[in-house]
């Protein structure tokens, strides 16, 4: 899978930009707040047309853009990019309402046709690591939750269309618990069961599917992570887990395997626990008027043996864990595409010393997949081995092609 062109329009402050991409990828130069970060946020919307770096997308949109022809804020990413079954490109148009509510308009195209957000993600995969992604393992549970769906979901379009849903259902289904509290109902009261049930059975068929994809997803992950986490620093104690309010069944003696997730009575285990789990929380619902089990209170959980990395590990262990995620992540979307993502690195050499940028770049290359980094420094870069790269040197939004080395 390789990146060929990239056109930004109005997005940040890139007021407007053509770049073909080199098959093994690129480096930015530049200081910060250069926009070298803002390439790397552009590619990854296209392979998953959300932003990393904001929940609110409304900042992405040039505010000076659309003044001249008297229209609302705008910004557009296309990319153009060589997968096995050919050439593909993929658009996203973002407009700031114009009513003054600030909201936001997506619009995605995938070869010219538009399609669902839902449609487009992962049809370009990719992997993305900055320095703040050490927050996967410091920061709230949420994010934890929101790196799993982002790399899953990449990988597995039943897994998002099931993730999708759970979400539109558990909206229902909140909804109606907050109405038996400002009604003051009891556990007890038939209404509560009779209008409960219909949503219960959907939650629990969504829940179900999502739960099956992320414990088949931490499986593989946890096993690859840990050989890249002793390969890095020796540490041979390192797991991911997966840590849920209700307990899933338990499994053979060997741990979770594609086998066992994907038979028919292990979904009805899993049916069955979270069905008993939602029916032993309803007193606790009707207090807090919310849905308090399920994938959107679960959450990943990386430990050192019993110590958890995200409290107490070093910043030099939390940030190879972090890495280590990645470089595991890589893998599995190379085994679910048949072909290597994309690799984007934002400034993540400047932090590591000499054994570990060689062992990483060591892992990139068996791969050959194409690799996007950024740096401050063009000596990084060189430090790092990956000077065979064309180098882009930024500066206020544009860039300068300069020569290799």
């Amino acid at each position: 899978m390789r990146l060929r062109s990239l056109e930004l329009e109005e997005f940040r402050s890139f007021r407007h930009l053509s770049l073909a991409i080199d098959e093994p990828g690129f480096c930015a130069i530049g200081p910060n707040a250069s926009g070298k970060s803002t390439l790397l946020e552009a590619i990854f919307m296209l392979a998953t047309t959300r932003s990393p770096r904001t929940s609110s997308e409304r900042e992405i949109a040039n505010w000076e853009s659309g003044t001249d022809l008297e229209l609302p804020p705008y910004a557009r990413i296309r990319g153009a990019f060589e997968r096995a079954d050919g050439l593909h490109d993929i658009e996203i148009g973002l407009t700031v309402d114009d009513r003054g509510t600030g909201s936001l308009k997506k619009q995605v195209k995938f070869d010219g046709r538009a399609v669902r957000a839902t449609d487009a993600v992962g049809q370009l995969k990719a992997v993305l690591f900055t320095p703040e992604d050490v927050s996967l393992l410091t920061g709230s549970p949420s994010q934890r939750r929101r790196y799993l769906d982002i790399a899953i979901s990449q990988a597995s379009r039943p897994y998002l269309r099931a993730l999708s849903r759970y979400g539109r259902v558990l909206e229902q289904r909140n909804s109606l618990l907050r109405s038996f509290v400002k009604s003051r109902l009891a556990a007890s009261t038939p209404r509560v069961e009779q209008e409960l049930g219909f949503w219960n059975a959907e939650l629990t068929m969504y829940a179900v599917e999502v739960l099956a994809h992320r414990l088949h997803w931490i499986d593989n992950l946890s096993g690859r992570a840990r050989e890249y986490f002793v390969e890095l620093t020796g540490e041979k104690a390192f797991s991911i887990s997966y840590r849920s309010r209700f307990v899933a069944p338990e499994t053979d003696e060997n741990g979770l395997s594609s086998g066992l997730l994907g038979s028919q009575s292990y979904r009805q285990r899993l049916s069955a626990a979270f069905s008993s789990a939602l029916t032993s929380s309803l007193a606790e619902e009707l207090c807090r008027g919310v849905t308090v089990v399920g994938p959107h209170r679960d959450y990943l959980s990386v430990n050192l043996g019993s110590v958890d990395v995200g409290r107490f590990g070093s910043r030099g262990q939390q940030r190879l864990a972090v890495v280590s995620m990645k470089l595991a992540e890589l893998e599995l979307l190379n085994e679910a595409a048949d072909e290597p993502p994309l690799f984007l690195l934002d400034d993540l050499f400047s932090e590591l010393d000499a054994k570990h940028r060689l062992q990483i770049v060591t892992a990139l290359d068996k791969s050959a997949m194409q690799v996007c980094v950024t740096a401050t420094d063009s000596v990084d870069i060189g430090l790092a081995g990956l000077s065979q790269l064309s180098r882009l040197e930024l500066s206020a939004g544009t860039i300068v092609l300069a020569p290799r080395g």
